[in-house]
């Protein structure tokens, strides 16, 4: 016999993703990524909104149990679009601009990291509950990594639909944004280790074992990368088998990296750069997963983010004040590092003030860092809350900026997040 529990999880999917939906087409009608959609229906459905106005339909919706169901689909959710990030980034973009978009992401990520690090310092002795635990420090390097990030897939979505990508400025930007998108993830992993381990010296091995894994990985994979482009030139695809090894192969590439001590959305990234840099099998194993990936299990994480934000929280002046610290030193950070190393390479004032609002979206790749470091235990709640924020400010804010500047959306959208 079907279960309560599964009958209303069933209930709350429908929801989440009719929510999801709508609102992303709203933002699209807007002029705003879909992924703003997909952010805001979480926020609308945790205690935020739907908690506070319906607590009795909110705990039945999103009880503990429909929770642990919810939270296991978002997961692998996670773990898929990650897979998708390492399929889609092509080494391809690099060419050419590595000098200049390398300048670009070190300055673009080491300001906002260092402004976040001195930020926490600062919350450490004003707010000390917003960073809990006995290690501050990875606090500290998880709030400094949120503001560092770049999040690859917005900001491509933003080029698409202002048809930049085969410009100079869009060709840089999506660089620079593919370069920060590796730096973001590898620094990303090292906190996680630091994290686990409680001091820099101790997640040493950790790191060690992640890039072994890693190259082992490509090793290990060159067969069936082979088999795949054989397959292809014959204008054949993989059939059931192939996409049954590139599935299981996301799931147990996150698996090993979960027990190496890093993250599981590590290993499923690193399993999507194993897979064959050929744009038509790319294409192909993208469009059999984006659509479950993005319209089905993807907005069940953003639920689960939701659920975890209460802007109710933030119940006092001095909260608010940190929140738009928070949001002034991501955005300041991140847009004077990018904007100062284009102008001192050359760029007009324009592109170079258009290519600082670009790097500073934030979106998806915002709410895993948060994620991940409240399931740790060293950001707090409130923290979060904050950090939610700023990734949808930081993500609705570039495109009225850059058409400001005269980059104007047009009617051209492509499938990706």
């Amino acid at each position: 016999m079907v279960t309560s529990s599964l009958v209303t999880a069933l209930l709350a999917v429908a929801v989440i993703i009719s929510l999801a939906q709508l609102l992303g087409q709203l933002a699209d009608r807007l002029g705003q990524p879909r992924v703003l959609g997909d952010i805001v229906s979480g926020i609308l459905l945790g205690p935020s909104l739907l908690g506070a106005l319906q607590p009795q339909l909110s705990a039945w919706l999103f009880s503990p149990a429909v929770r642990s169901q919810l939270n296991l689909l978002g997961q692998l959710g996670l773990v898929l679009f990650m897979f998708l990030v390492g399929l889609e980034l092509n080494p391809r973009l690099l060419q050419g601009r590595i000098p200049l978009a390398s300048r670009i992401t070190t300055v673009g990520v080491l300001l906002p990291l260092g402004l976040g690090l001195a930020l926490a310092d600062r919350f450490e002795a004003w707010l000390p509950d917003l960073i809990p635990g006995d290690h501050a420090l990875a606090g500290a390097l998880f709030m400094g990594t949120a503001m560092a990030i770049t999040a690859f897939p917005v900001l491509a979505r933003i080029l698409a639909e202002r048809q930049l990508l085969g410009q100079p400025l869009g060709a840089l930007a999506i660089t620079a944004a593919a370069i920060d998108d590796v730096v973001g993830w590898t620094l990303l992993a090292a906190v996680v280790a630091f994290s686990h381990s409680g001091s820099a010296l101790q997640a040493v091995p950790t790191l060690v074992a992640t890039l072994l894994y890693a190259a082992v990985l490509l090793l290990a994979t060159a067969p069936l990368r082979r088999w795949m482009e054989r397959r292809q030139r014959r204008g054949e695809m993989p059939g059931a088998t192939g996409q049954t090894l590139v599935l299981v192969g996301a799931l147990l590439s996150g698996v090993a990296t979960e027990l190496i001590g890093v993250h599981l959305i590590f290993g499923a990234f690193l399993w999507g750069l194993a897979m064959p840099r050929n744009e038509a099998i790319q294409d192909w194993l993208s469009l059999r997963l984006e659509t479950v990936v993005l319209r089905l299990l993807l907005p069940l994480f953003f639920a689960m983010s939701g659920l975890n934000t209460s802007i109710g929280s933030l119940n006092s002046l001095q909260l608010w004040l940190a929140a738009g610290l928070l949001l002034a030193v991501a955005v300041g950070g991140k847009f004077l590092g990018t904007w100062v190393v284009a102008r001192a390479s050359g760029l007009p004032n324009r592109e170079a003030q258009a290519l600082g609002w670009l790097m500073n979206t934030r979106g998806l790749t915002e709410l895993v860092v948060l994620n991940v470091g409240l399931s740790l235990g060293v950001i707090s709640s409130e923290l979060f809350t904050m950090g939610v924020l700023m990734a949808l400010i930081t993500t609705a804010m570039a495109g009225p900026l850059l058409a400001g500047l005269g980059y104007t959306r047009r009617p051209a959208p492509t499938p990706i997040l």
